[in-house]
Protein backbone atom coordinates (compact mmCIF):
# COMPACT_ATOMS: atom_id res chain seq x y z
CA UNK A 1 0.00 0.00 0.00
CA UNK A 2 1.27 3.48 -0.90
CA UNK A 3 1.90 5.81 2.06
CA UNK A 4 0.11 9.05 1.10
CA UNK A 5 2.21 11.05 3.58
CA UNK A 6 5.46 10.04 1.88
CA UNK A 7 7.67 13.01 1.04
CA UNK A 8 11.14 13.11 -0.50
CA UNK A 9 12.74 15.44 2.07
CA UNK A 10 11.88 17.55 5.11
CA UNK A 11 14.23 20.28 6.34
CA UNK A 12 14.10 22.85 9.13
CA UNK A 13 15.76 26.21 8.72
CA UNK A 14 15.47 29.76 9.96
CA UNK A 15 14.87 32.91 7.96
CA UNK A 16 16.27 36.25 9.04
CA UNK A 17 13.24 37.79 10.73
CA UNK A 18 12.60 41.31 11.95
CA UNK A 19 12.62 40.21 15.60
CA UNK A 20 15.11 37.36 15.27
CA UNK A 21 15.18 33.98 13.54
CA UNK A 22 11.92 32.86 11.91
CA UNK A 23 11.64 29.04 11.91
CA UNK A 24 10.34 27.35 8.75
CA UNK A 25 10.02 23.72 7.72
CA UNK A 26 10.10 22.72 4.06
CA UNK A 27 8.59 19.54 2.60
CA UNK A 28 9.56 18.31 -0.88
CA UNK A 29 7.37 15.88 -2.83
CA UNK A 30 8.63 12.67 -4.39
CA UNK A 31 9.28 13.08 -8.10
CA UNK A 32 11.57 14.93 -10.45
CA UNK A 33 9.25 17.68 -11.69
CA UNK A 34 9.34 21.32 -10.65
CA UNK A 35 6.39 21.78 -8.31
CA UNK A 36 4.34 24.76 -7.18
CA UNK A 37 5.40 26.30 -3.85
CA UNK A 38 2.86 26.59 -1.03
CA UNK A 39 3.57 29.00 1.83
CA UNK A 40 1.52 27.62 4.73
CA UNK A 41 0.73 29.55 7.91
CA UNK A 42 -0.43 27.00 10.51
CA UNK A 43 -2.65 27.64 13.51
CA UNK A 44 -0.61 25.51 15.91
CA UNK A 45 2.96 25.99 14.78
CA UNK A 46 5.26 23.86 12.67
CA UNK A 47 5.06 20.72 14.83
CA UNK A 48 1.27 20.71 14.97
CA UNK A 49 1.06 21.11 11.19
CA UNK A 50 3.33 18.15 10.39
CA UNK A 51 0.61 15.64 9.36
CA UNK A 52 -1.25 18.19 7.23
CA UNK A 53 1.91 19.47 5.52
CA UNK A 54 3.04 15.93 4.71
CA UNK A 55 -0.40 15.03 3.36
CA UNK A 56 -0.62 18.14 1.17
CA UNK A 57 2.95 17.73 -0.11
CA UNK A 58 2.58 14.07 -1.01
CA UNK A 59 -1.03 14.18 -2.18
CA UNK A 60 -0.83 17.38 -4.23
CA UNK A 61 2.82 17.28 -5.31
CA UNK A 62 3.65 20.76 -4.04
CA UNK A 63 6.68 21.99 -2.11
CA UNK A 64 5.35 23.20 1.26
CA UNK A 65 7.06 25.96 3.25
CA UNK A 66 5.47 25.89 6.72
CA UNK A 67 6.11 29.14 8.62
CA UNK A 68 6.22 29.67 12.37
CA UNK A 69 5.02 33.25 12.86
CA UNK A 70 4.99 35.30 16.06
CA UNK A 71 1.89 35.21 18.23
CA UNK A 72 -0.29 36.65 19.73
CA UNK A 73 0.31 40.12 18.26
CA UNK A 74 -1.43 40.16 14.88
CA UNK A 75 0.83 42.89 13.48
CA UNK A 76 3.94 40.84 14.34
CA UNK A 77 2.52 37.70 12.75
CA UNK A 78 1.56 39.71 9.64
CA UNK A 79 5.11 41.03 9.35
CA UNK A 80 6.52 37.50 9.67
CA UNK A 81 4.06 36.11 7.11
CA UNK A 82 4.88 38.85 4.59
CA UNK A 83 8.62 38.34 5.10
CA UNK A 84 8.34 34.56 4.63
CA UNK A 85 6.18 34.91 1.52
CA UNK A 86 8.58 37.42 -0.03
CA UNK A 87 11.48 35.09 0.78
CA UNK A 88 9.64 32.14 -0.76
CA UNK A 89 8.99 34.08 -3.96
CA UNK A 90 12.64 35.13 -4.18
CA UNK A 91 14.02 31.64 -3.44
CA UNK A 92 11.49 29.33 -5.12
CA UNK A 93 13.98 28.13 -7.75
CA UNK A 94 16.55 27.31 -5.06
CA UNK A 95 13.87 25.21 -3.36
CA UNK A 96 13.23 23.31 -6.60
CA UNK A 97 9.85 24.99 -7.01
CA UNK A 98 8.28 26.97 -9.82
CA UNK A 99 8.43 30.70 -8.94
CA UNK A 100 5.47 31.34 -11.24
CA UNK A 101 3.25 29.03 -9.20
CA UNK A 102 3.29 30.49 -5.68
CA UNK A 103 0.42 29.45 -3.41
CA UNK A 104 -0.53 30.85 0.00
CA UNK A 105 -2.77 29.30 2.66
CA UNK A 106 -3.26 29.11 6.39
CA UNK A 107 -5.46 27.70 9.09
CA UNK A 108 -6.98 29.47 12.10
CA UNK A 109 -5.10 32.71 12.73
CA UNK A 110 -2.81 31.73 9.87
CA UNK A 111 -5.77 31.87 7.45
CA UNK A 112 -6.40 35.47 8.50
CA UNK A 113 -2.72 36.25 8.01
CA UNK A 114 -2.75 34.61 4.56
CA UNK A 115 -5.66 36.87 3.57
CA UNK A 116 -3.71 39.92 4.81
CA UNK A 117 -0.58 38.84 2.90
CA UNK A 118 -2.59 38.34 -0.30
CA UNK A 119 -4.04 41.85 0.05
CA UNK A 120 -0.55 43.24 0.73
CA UNK A 121 0.76 41.48 -2.38
CA UNK A 122 -1.98 42.98 -4.56
CA UNK A 123 -1.41 46.48 -3.13
CA UNK A 124 2.34 46.26 -3.75
CA UNK A 125 2.05 44.81 -7.26
CA UNK A 126 3.81 41.53 -6.45
CA UNK A 127 3.81 38.84 -9.10
CA UNK A 128 0.56 36.88 -8.91
CA UNK A 129 0.08 34.39 -6.12
CA UNK A 130 -2.84 32.07 -5.53
CA UNK A 131 -4.51 32.51 -2.15
CA UNK A 132 -6.22 29.31 -1.02
CA UNK A 133 -8.92 29.97 1.57
CA UNK A 134 -8.12 26.67 3.31
CA UNK A 135 -6.67 23.24 2.68
CA UNK A 136 -9.48 21.16 4.16
CA UNK A 137 -10.64 20.03 0.71
CA UNK A 138 -7.21 18.42 0.14
CA UNK A 139 -7.31 16.17 3.21
CA UNK A 140 -9.75 14.06 5.17
CA UNK A 141 -10.25 14.27 8.94
CA UNK A 142 -7.18 12.10 9.56
CA UNK A 143 -4.85 14.49 7.70
CA UNK A 144 -4.62 12.17 4.68
CA UNK A 145 -5.38 13.08 1.09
Amino acid sequence: MHDRSLVRLVADTRLRGVAGPLPVRTYWPVGPRTAPLLVFLPADGIEGAEPLCRAVCSGSGVVVLCVSYRKPAWADGRCDAILATEWAADHARELGADPDRLLLAGEGAGAELATAVAAHARERGWPPLVHLANLSHLTNSEGKT
